[in-house]
């Protein structure tokens, strides 16, 4: 049950928003339980694994490029992406030393390259790893990571 209650999507009232990058909807054509409280996922996380191409990033009308959000179409609904499908879809992103977390779009548009809260967790990760290399490097300890 708990599995089920994580894979939950909050849906999105898109008059609100402003499309910015257009995905690809998905659709699925069995009915499930999950339908009730939340999107079809049965089975959709593995679908979704690297593939950014199904996600719609939206702006709040008057709004920010810091403001945009990911979302991905599913049966003609929008859902918000939780923390576990940000991750499974832009899982290849890595961050550089100079990663900028923006791009351009053809018609010269800003769009956020990953979300901000994706974003964030992986700077917070990068930064307990770069920290426990430079403890190891400058301890000349054999076996501290491991």
């Amino acid at each position: 049950m708990r599995a089920r209650f994580l894979l939950r999507m909050k849906t999105i009232d898109i008059s609100a928003y402003t499309i910015i990058k257009e995905g690809v909807e998905i659709c699925v054509q069995h009915a499930s339980a999950d339908h009730v409280h939340g999107a079809p996922i049965d089975g959709l996380l593995p679908t979704m694994e690297r593939n950014e191409g199904a996600v719609f990033w939206l702006q709040p009308k008057n709004g920010t490029v810091d403001q945009q959000e990911a979302c991905i179409c599913v049966n003609g609904t929008f859902y918000m992406l939780n923390s576990k499908f940000e991750k499974a879809i832009f899982r290849s992103v890595r961050l550089t030393r100079d990663f900028q977390n923006y791009e351009r779009l053809v018609d010269g548009t800003r769009k956020l390259v990953i979300p901000r809260r994706l974003f964030h967790e992986k700077l917070r990760t990068s930064r307990r790893v770069s920290s426990a290399m430079y403890s190891c490097i400058f301890t000349n300890s054999t076996n501290c990571l491991n």
